[in-house]
């Protein structure tokens, strides 16, 4: 793991889980934006505990980002800063995109107009995150679902890619996918089934 060491502590972290801090919400959390006490400004993705022993796993990809985010540094794909799990709670604490995601920008409230040359330099951005996942890691990383929300920009509008609750890394073996997996709309064609008409 390629985790260093912060200036604040879980308290910290805990004390930003307030309805007046959420930034944003999607199937599998809530997430906060959070003032630490030396300054940094970090974003905390809550996710659903585990659950009672004995009932399904499932951890929402908590694992899933701590297994790929925990151990890379890139440019273009956002920071995991740290992580915290008990029985009630699993939380998640990333940089802060001050300009939320590249989907937001395009279609939500804030409804920016971006330049086609901003648009340029997020699309190239985004593409150098993905080619250091497939082809610089060792062993390699499918991130499964690459899309316009999944695309968190900075202040500078310098694009990262984020949400890596469904990634896969890619071990010797095969890489047979067992599950389709992804948001509709965005799917790779390779991963959809086949089926004839009737």
């Amino acid at each position: 793991m390629a985790f260093q060491r912060l200036d604040f502590a879980v308290d910290d972290v805990l004390d930003c889980l307030n309805e007046k801090n959420v930034i944003g919400k999607g199937g599998s959390g809530i997430v906060y934006k959070g003032a630490m006490p030396g300054g940094a400004v970090v974003a905390v993705k809550r996710l659903p505990a585990i659950g009672r022993a004995g009932a399904a796993h499932d951890d929402y990809g908590f694992s899933a980002e701590i297994q790929t985010l925990g151990r890379i540094r890139h440019r273009h794909i956002v920071r995991l800063l740290g992580f915290a799990a008990n029985r009630e709670i699993n939380l998640l604490v990333y940089e802060y995109m001050p300009n939320g995601s590249l989907g937001e920008v395009l279609h939500g409230k804030k409804g920016g107009h971006l330049q086609w040359a901003t648009r340029f330099k997020i699309a190239v951005e985004a593409a150098k995150g993905l080619c250091y996942l497939h082809h610089d890691c060792s062993p390699p990383i499918l991130h499964r679902d690459v899309k316009s929300n999944n695309i968190l920009l900075d202040a500078e509008l310098g694009a990262k890619v984020a949400d890596f609750g469904v990634a896969r890394v890619i071990g010797d073996g095969p890489a047979a996918v067992t599950a389709i997996v992804g948001s509709c709309g965005y799917i790779a064609p390779g991963e959809l089934p086949i089926t004839s008409p009737s």
